[in-house]
């Protein structure tokens, strides 16, 4: 599984020397944590602010639908809050500093859906570091994400909105996990809503 992971994120950061230095979106997001894949209860809360830059304006268009890419570096910040009922239980760090770099494809509409309003959906596999390994959670043991280094993967949709598309707003899937890089590899999930603004 980490050779795919690996694989997707060399095409896609290989696209990032086509693109200049000057940003050209800004975005702000806020997730949830939640857990698809195991029972796991915690209250953690993801704030992250990014610099985009777009690298292709199309690598692929039909009469309706474009293929594009950018590239994504962000900081982010997970708050942990437990219930003082859980006080006792305290596993591992209740605030944990993240930076990553994700390259993004997106399918985008060429037709406006509503009025000025043009969906699109953001699929994409990047690197993340974060500067502690064990989050805590409502159980005995904390989250063990294994080690610092971790792989960033979404999968979002959206609306780019105004005749120019200069304001963005996307909801999805933001998982951080090693791809068992390392030998512990809980992973964490967060449901994300994500604004942008585009610079003129």
């Amino acid at each position: 599984m980490n050779r795919g992971y690996l694989l997707v994120a060399l095409i896609l950061i290989s696209n990032i020397s086509q693109a200049d230095w000057q940003p050209d979106r800004v975005s702000v997001g806020h997730g949830n944590f939640f857990s698809p894949f195991a029972n796991r209860t915690a209250d953690i809360q993801q704030y992250r602010l990014g610099l985009i830059w777009e690298v292709s304006n199309e690598l692929w268009s039909s009469e309706n639908t474009q293929l594009q890419s950018y590239v994504e570096l962000a900081l982010g910040k997970w708050n942990s809050s437990l219930n003082p009922a859980f006080n006792n239980q305290r596993i591992g760090a209740d605030s944990v500093n993240q930076i990553s770099v994700s390259p993004v494809f997106r399918l985008t509409s060429q037709q406006p859906a509503w009025g000025n309003s043009y969906p699109f959906l953001d699929m994409g596999v990047g690197l993340s570091y974060q500067s502690e390994e064990d989050i805590e959670q409502k159980h005995l043991t904390g989250i063990n994400m294994g080690g610092n280094w971790q792989f960033e993967i979404r999968a979002m949709i959206g609306m780019a909105l105004g005749e120019n598309r200069d304001f963005e707003i996307s909801y999805g899937w933001m998982h951080y996990s090693n791809a068992y890089i390392h030998d512990a590899n809980e992973g964490i999930d967060f449901q994300t809503l994500q604004l942008t603004y585009r610079f003129r």
